[in-house]
């Protein structure tokens, strides 16, 4: 919510916005839609689905979250045509549709699911760097916490500064993680192996409809988290 001081909105990102004045560039915009979607989830996704499925189970379990996050879009584009005055965050809708508490509750969901995501991620980021510097270990160390914590309410501030700030921070954000998977597909040019990828497109046992279902199932919960 935006106060005002001197007839004037606070909130520089709708004053833009009713201003009629473009503050973001599509890239701009485009590197905080990829940010959010490219988080630290998907660096572990080669080590999860090595030991959950093949290729053929990955690909189910990819096209199922595919289409399921694709309705999911649908809905919530259709609700912003009909109420294009709600923007106020997604559990706006839950509030217009069903009153004050269940907007509440879906405001308050969203923000703890918010903060287990940021506590998952911290952990995922620190047990990594665990694996080269053991004094973060699994990422739930003093240091890893500390530094966790340092990291968290470091970009908290930047946010506040303004948002122009908070898009800068994501966009140098959004380049060191499309790095390293760029980085991935050239390699895979020059070590890509046609006989392992083969041997294990069917997840490396013999072939059955009950084990691929196996195999979907326990990568489900991963890729829809992703």
């Amino acid at each position: 919510m935006s106060s005002k001081v001197g007839g004037q909105a606070r909130d520089p990102l709708r004053a833009s916005l009713a201003g009629g004045e473009q503050k973001f560039s599509l890239l701009t915009l485009s590197g905080m839609v990829v940010g959010t979607m490219v988080n630290a989830g998907i660096f572990s996704l080669p080590a999860t689905f090595g030991q959950a499925t093949g290729s053929f189970g990955a690909i189910i379990a990819w096209v199922i979250v595919g289409v399921g996050m694709l309705m999911l879009a649908f809905v919530f584009q259709m609700l912003a045509q009909r109420k294009p005055n709600l923007d106020a965050g997604m559990f706006a809708y839950a509030k217009a549709g069903f009153g004050n508490y269940l907007g509440f509750a879906a405001a308050f969901g969203y923000w703890f699911g918010c903060c287990l995501f940021n506590v998952t991620c911290f952990i995922l980021i620190m047990s990594t760097l665990g694996r080269f510097f053991p004094i973060f270990g699994e990422g739930n160390t003093l240091i890893a916490t500390i530094l966790s914590t340092v990291t968290l309410w470091f970009v908290h501030f930047m946010i506040l500064r303004g948002v122009k700030e908070a898009a800068v921070i994501n966009m140098i954000l959004t380049m060191a993680k499309i790095g390293p998977i760029i980085i991935f597909i050239i390699l895979l040019f020059f070590f890509f192996d046609l006989e392992k990828f083969a041997a294990n497109f069917w997840g490396g046992g013999a072939y059955s409809f009950g084990s691929v279902v196996g195999q979907v199932r326990g990568t489900m919960f991963v890729t829809f988290f992703v």
